[in-house]
C-alpha cells in the first residue's frame, strides 16, 4: 500500500471516529429519556385505554360479597371491619349496602349521579372513597376517556413509570410528578394498577386519594379486582377484600333505581310532622362530620 493510499485510510478512520463521538451525546440523551427499558416508547392515551379495555374483557352484571374494613386516622383507635354487598350492573348501575348493628349505609349510583342513606337519612355530602367503582363500571374505550376525563385525569398526557415495582403507562401526568390525578396502567397487563386523585387546596396544600386495584381474577369474560386498597395522603383508609361473587344475578329493579330507594325513604317518613323532618335534616348537617370520622 503507497502512502498516499494509507493517509486516506487513516483519515476515514479518523472521520468515523469523530461521527461516533458525536453521536454519543445524542444517544445518552435518549438514554435518560427512556430510563426503564432500552428500546421502550409511550404509547398515547387513547391507545393505552383502547387496550385496557381489552384486558378488562365484558362483565355484565356482578354480585360481590366482600370485606370492608375501615382504617382510623388516630394510630391508637382500633380499625373496623363490615360485611358489604355490592352490585354491579354495567355500565350505570352500582349498589352497595352495610347492615350492622354500629351502622346502616347505602349507596344507590346512576351514571355519574349518586345517592347515600346512612341509618334512614339521606346525607347529602359525597365520598372519595365511592369513586373505586366507577372505573370497574368502565368497560369500553369510550366508556374509560369519559370516567378518567371526569375524574380529572388529562388523558392527552403519558408517560412511563414504576408503581410498587411495577412498570406502567401513567395517564395524566408526566412520572414522576404526583401532583395531579393520574391513571397508572400495568404495562403488561393494560390493568389498572393505581388511581391517584389529587385536589388542590387554596392554601397551597392539596389532598390525594390513592386507589390500588390488586388481585385480578377471570370472571365470566373479564377481569376483576379482589382487593381494593385507598390511602389518603400516604395513609392507609379502608381496604376491600372481596369473599365471595355472583354472576348475572336476580336482581329487583327498584333497588337500583335511585329514585325508587329516594321515595321509599321519604315514604317511610310521610307522617312524621315537619318540624321533626326539618330537626332530622339539620341533624344530618350537623352530623355529617362526625360520620365522616366514624365511617370514612
Amino acid at each position: 500500500m503507497n502512502s498516499g493510499a494509507a493517509e486516506e485510510k487513516k483519515y476515514r478512520i479518523s472521520k468515523g471516529l469523530s461521527a461516533l463521538a458525536s453521536m454519543i451525546p445524542c444517544v445518552l440523551m435518549l438514554i435518560a429519556l427512556v430510563p426503564f427499558e432500552t428500546g421502550a416508547f409511550v404509547l398515547e392515551g387513547p391507545h393505552i385505554l383502547h387496550l385496557t379495555a381489552k384486558a378488562l374483557g365484558r362483565v355484565t352484571a356482578l354480585q360481590v360479597t366482600q370485606n370492608l374494613t375501615i382504617y382510623p386516622q388516630s394510630p391508637d383507635a382500633p380499625s373496623s371491619t363490615f360485611d358489604e354487598t355490592a352490585i354491579y350492573i354495567m355500565p350505570q348501575r352500582f349498589r352497595s349496602d352495610i347492615v350492622s348493628d354500629r351502622i346502616q349505609r347505602t349507596h344507590v349510583v346512576f351514571g355519574n349521579s349518586s345517592l347515600t342513606i346512612v341509618d334512614g337519612l339521606i346525607v347529602i355530602e359525597k365520598s372519595s372513597f365511592d369513586l373505586y367503582q366507577r372505573l370497574l363500571r368502565s368497560r369500553t374505550q369510550s366508556q374509560l376517556m369519559r370516567t378518567v376525563n371526569q375524574l380529572g385525569v388529562e388523558t392527552a398526557i403519558s408517560s412511563l413509570g414504576r408503581v410498587e415495582e411495577t412498570l406502567v403507562f401513567v395517564l395524566g401526568a408526566s412520572y414522576p410528578d404526583e401532583s395531579v390525578s393520574q391513571l397508572a396502567i400495568d404495562k403488561a397487563t393494560f390493568l389498572p394498577l393505581r388511581l391517584l386523585l389529587v385536589d388542590p387546596k387554596p392554601e397551597g396544600c392539596q389532598l390525594s386519594v390513592e386507589i390500588i386495584f390488586r388481585d385480578w381474577r377471570k370472571i365470566q369474560k373479564g377481569r376483576f379486582p379482589f382487593h381494593v386498597v385507598t390511602k389518603v395522603d400516604g395513609q392507609l383508609a379502608r381496604e376491600i377484600q372481596i369473599t365471595d361473587f355472583v354472576v348475572n344475578p336476580s336482581i329487583v329493579f327498584e333497588n337500583m333505581d335511585m329514585e325508587a330507594v329516594q321515595a321509599s325513604i321519604y315514604g317511610s317518613t310521610i307522617d312524621t310532622p315537619e318540624e321533626q323532618k326539618r330537626e332530622a335534616v339539620e341533624a344530618v348537617r350537623q352530623g355529617v362530620k362526625d360520620f365522616q370520622k366514624k365511617f370514612e
